[in-house]
């Protein structure tokens, strides 16, 4: 699903390539231990190699597209010169495989750079509008190297850059929705716990979740893990959310209860007594803003070493709001509405993800990147500014 630092495609250490002494030096000073500095060397390596591809060739070259074209025909080494990458170890490595590799290093480092900054921001409860945009733009810088060349990614990195690729796509529409909660929680913390104002726009953050797990089964296709599963369990509590809050606004409260009731399910460990815990008892406590740091206990997937940090304290605001929810349709429907709740199944195949009336999934575009030009073709065409 993401990436662990020593999950990051790296150059090998102690090994040298047919090439200029400058780009050896950058990939020496590659590694997952300093994946800032790293990210700016992967750039200078990638800007390096077309320069040296365009030096190589000594022809006039006018896009990036000639620039891989001709990478292709200029062998650097002897199988594959980084670890961590399930390539054939016995092919000739070309400038071209460089190139691809450094890309796909840079858009992992990227998703890990963002999950790690998410994380520390929640801690710090500093998520102001700046936080979010500076997320955002980490991501972006992933997008501007990958767009460029998406299209001629040979069948040897296919697998892993699309991998990437989608995943990151991923990520930038999970941080929409992440803010979207953050400010709605904020909200419901300063009026101590009070639902009474739906947030707007439901309708298309249940969209672009729909997209996220439509996303997901991309990922299944590209790479078995079970990991991808807990993403897509990951999302389906987060609709959950979502599509609870839209049957409310409808008035059909036995729907919302039941849709509330299944996310909560989902995300908390559901044995005999930690299910009446958290579910059944002490719901006049519900807006006790520590009643659930202290009780929460996640099922076992989202307990995970592998599961984001920064997605599990997403995860825990969810909860919470899904709690103060589950009370309210419950009061309310046991009250006045009396509508019938149904059941868990029901739940999953006629009002989440299988739902027969399912909306068409929405992506929030990508805008403002910054387009990559190698600085060969900028000093070569006079185009004043560079991507790096």
């Amino acid at each position: 699903m993401s990436f662990a630092r020593d999950e990051i495609i790296v150059p090998c250490t102690n090994v040298q390539l047919d090439t200029p002494s400058r780009i050896n030096e950058l990939r020496h000073a590659i590694s997952s231990s300093h994946l800032m500095n790293s990210v700016h060397n992967l750039h200078e390596l990638i800007d390096q190699l077309f320069s040296f591809v365009k030096n190589s060739r000594r022809t006039d070259v006018a896009n990036i597209q000639d620039l891989l074209e001709g990478g292709k025909e200029i062998k650097i080494y002897e199988g594959c010169p980084w670890s961590n990458y399930k390539a054939v170890k016995t092919l000739d490595w070309s400038a071209y495989d460089e190139i691809v590799a450094s890309s796909i290093s840079i858009m992992q480092i990227y998703h890990l750079l963002t999950l790690e900054t998410l994380e520390i921001q929640y801690s710090s409860n500093d998520l102001a509008d700046d936080a979010w945009r500076k997320l955002s733009n980490m991501l972006k810088s992933a997008f501007g190297l990958a767009i460029e060349f998406r299209d001629q990614v040979s069948e040897l990195h296919r697998p892993h850059f699309d991998y990437v690729y989608h995943l990151n796509q991923i990520m930038v529409q999970l941080l929409v929705v992440f803010k979207n909660i953050h400010v709605t929680h904020q909200e419901i913390e300063a009026r101590f716990g009070d639902f009474d104002q739906v947030p707007e726009k439901l309708n298309t953050y249940a969209r672009i979740l729909i997209f996220v797990y439509n996303e997901c089964a991309v990922l299944e296709q590209l790479r078995k893990s079970s990991q991808v599963g807990t993403l897509r369990s990951f999302v389906e509590i987060l609709f959950s959310y979502y599509r609870s809050l839209s049957y409310y606004h409808k008035n059909e409260l036995g729907i919302a209860l039941g849709i509330s009731t299944y996310g909560l399910a989902k995300s908390i460990d559901q044995s005999k007594i930690r299910s009446k815990l958290h579910i059944k008892a002490r719901k006049t406590n519900v807006k006790d803003k520590h009643l659930w740091r202290e009780e929460i206990r996640f099922v076992r997937e989202f307990q995970n070493s592998a599961f984001p940090p920064a997605f599990r304290q997403n995860i825990s605001i969810v909860v919470e709001l899904l709690r103060i929810l589950n009370s309210k349709y419950e009061k309310l429907n046991n009250s006045i509405n009396f509508q019938k709740v149904p059941s868990p199944e029901e739940v999953k195949q006629e009002y989440l993800f299988n739902s027969a009336d399912l909306p068409s999934g929405l992506q929030v575009p990508l805008v403002d990147i910054n387009r990559f030009i190698p600085t060969c073709l900028v000093e070569s065409t006079n185009v004043q500014g560079s991507y790096f």
